[in-house]
């Protein structure tokens, strides 16, 4: 899976050359009149290869080294941290992208002579859930050659490929399996001292339990950072939150608000409660795909206000206010990341559980 994930991410990054990361047209505000702003994996189009931006180009170039340095290397120890934080790096560059996105001032005339003119900006488009696709799948591929790096050393003599079991390393192992034997059998305080087995549980498995719990800290991070906010202040601001629209009404929540907190809670809390069947692990990680594509639904469309004054003169005048993305964004992006990193990581302890049930079954 290490190696078959950076695959994953180059087939979201091809794809992205024609599906718009950002794309103006995308927003429901964006006139005829209007120009278009596109932005792909190339960056800024039309594109020509002189006029490449240096960022999109890096990004191209560390992510075919993730793809072909997997195949390559035998030792997959720094490969794993190096495409960990090129992940990260990657998710980090399409957070700025939509914090900050393109603009450009126009003015023209319309069919009837009348002067028109507006700010067009960059809003992300169906490309941006590909770019952050493939993100998660460089962090997820980093992770899991991090297990699978792990796994290989515990497997070698004296933690080495190749070496000898020294006598020291034999007294440190058999040490450490003491240590481990007691802490997978407990003796049970009770009148018929029977013994209670306690599972043994893998680095792997404490993330995948620990990790919607990052998720729920970011849904409550979001109740005062501003999912979508507008650049105004005071009467006729936009400002978006994980409990809805400000200022919060309890009588205003609906399913856009309580199904994501439901889905997050219910993801964070099941792992604590009960040991999760096999297919609990595809189950969390459909449903952080499905909190991507409610975001990139919000971002698409964002929560606009209409204003209305008078000037000085008593001329009336009015504007839309749209709310622009802000920090708690970020916040939504970790938090959904956080549950499909969980469900891959389950996913790998759900197949070293069932790896000893098909040794055992006879041939």
């Amino acid at each position: 899976m290490a190696r078959a994930l950076p695959t994953l991410a180059l087939l979201a990054w091809v794809v992205t050359i024609w599906v718009p990361v950002l794309d103006s047209a995308s927003s429901s505000l964006h006139t005829s009149a209007a120009p278009r702003i596109v932005v792909t994996s190339y960056g800024r189009t039309p594109v020509e290869l002189i006029d490449l931006e240096p960022e999109f180009v890096i990004i191209w170039i560390g992510l075919l080294t993730c793809v072909i340095s997997a195949w390559i290397v035998d030792s997959l120890l720094l490969w794993a941290w190096a495409t960990t934080v090129f992940g990260i790096v990657v998710l980090a560059f399409l957070v700025g992208l939509v914090g900050e996105p393109p603009t450009l001032m126009w003015d023209g005339q319309d069919g009837n002579g009348e002067w028109v003119g507006g700010m067009a900006v960059g809003y992300p488009a169906v490309g941006a859930a590909f770019w952050a696709v493939g993100g998660i799948a460089l962090i997820g591929a980093g992770v899991c050659g991090l297990i699978g790096e792990r796994l290989r050393s515990d497997g070698r003599p004296g933690g080495r490929p190749g070496g000898r079991l020294s006598g020291r390393s034999s007294h440190r192992d058999s040490h450490r399996d003491s240590l481990r034997i007691s802490r997978w059998f407990e003796t049970a305080s009770s009148r018929d001292d029977q013994i209670r087995v306690r599972r043994h549980r893998s680095t792997s498995e404490h993330a995948a339990r620990l990790l919607p719990l990052v998720s729920v800290a970011a849904w409550v991070a979001m109740i005062w950072v501003p999912i979508m906010a507008s650049r105004t202040s005071g009467e006729g601001s936009v400002i978006l939150t994980s409990l809805g629209r400000h200022p919060i009404r309890i009588g205003d929540l609906g399913p856009d608000v309580l199904l994501p907190w439901a889905a997050v809670l219910i993801c964070a809390a099941i792992v604590w409660i009960m040991d999760p069947p096999t297919w609990w692990s595809v189950v969390v990680i459909l449903i952080g795909v499905g909190l991507f594509v409610m975001l990139q639904m919000i971002l698409i469309d964002p929560p606009t206000a209409y204003f209305s004054s008078e000037d000085s003169e008593g001329e009336p005048f009015g504007a839309t206010i749209i709310g622009r993305p802000a920090a708690g964004a970020s916040y939504w992006i970790l938090g959904s990341g956080a549950l499909v990193l969980a469900g891959i990581l389950g996913c790998i302890r759900d197949r070293r559980m069932l790896r000893p049930d098909r040794l055992a079954q006879p041939h």
